[in-house]
């Protein structure tokens, strides 16, 4: 995940054969809408790895179906309005957007922002895909001492698993 100019500056092909030689499966530009990631798309898709979309709550199904047209391997549902880590998930709002989604997309679905804990994970896994947690795991580590927070990620990301499965 990262941001259009420095693989702009880069070059897309370049970026895209190094990322494949580094393992990367896929690529998520956040600020990278679909009408302008033709060029990109194409350098990744060249090198085997897949195009990764953003979906938000506000986000009406003309543009899911320009999403749909280029996504590949999986689309990223932002399931709260605003930052990440911040505010309250609407599980049953999530679950009818996830639903509604599927009528257009043919790939996974994974969501992301506001999965803080076990439970909420948990939730989210009924309807989606995929679980993304990224903002619980940066407050855990800046909580941590340098001795403690390989322990306290292993621990969350062990109950964050076992929600799920």
């Amino acid at each position: 995940m990262g941001y259009l100019n420095p693989l702009c500056a880069m070059g897309y092909t370049e970026f895209a054969s190094r990322a494949k030689a580094a393992g990367v499966d896929g690529v998520l530009t956040v600020d990278c809408p679909p009408e302008e990631a033709v060029e990109l798309e194409s350098a990744l898709d060249a090198h085997g790895l897949d195009t990764v979309f953003l979906v938000a709550p506000t986000t009406p199904p003309s543009r899911v179906a320009e999403i749909a047209k280029l996504a590949r391997g999986y689309v990223y549902y932002v399931s709260l309005k605003g930052v990440t880590g911040a505010g309250h998930l609407d599980i049953e709002d999530v679950a009818r957007k996830i639903a509604a989604l599927r009528q257009q997309l043919p790939l996974p679905i994974g969501v992301g922002f506001g999965i803080r804990d076990a439970a909420t994970a948990k939730a989210i896994a009924a309807a989606a895909d995929a679980v993304v947690v990224g903002s619980r795991l940066v407050q855990e580590i800046e909580a941590a001492t340098p001795e403690t927070a390989r322990e306290q990620l292993t621990r969350l990301v062990a109950e964050l698993k076992a929600a799920i499965r």
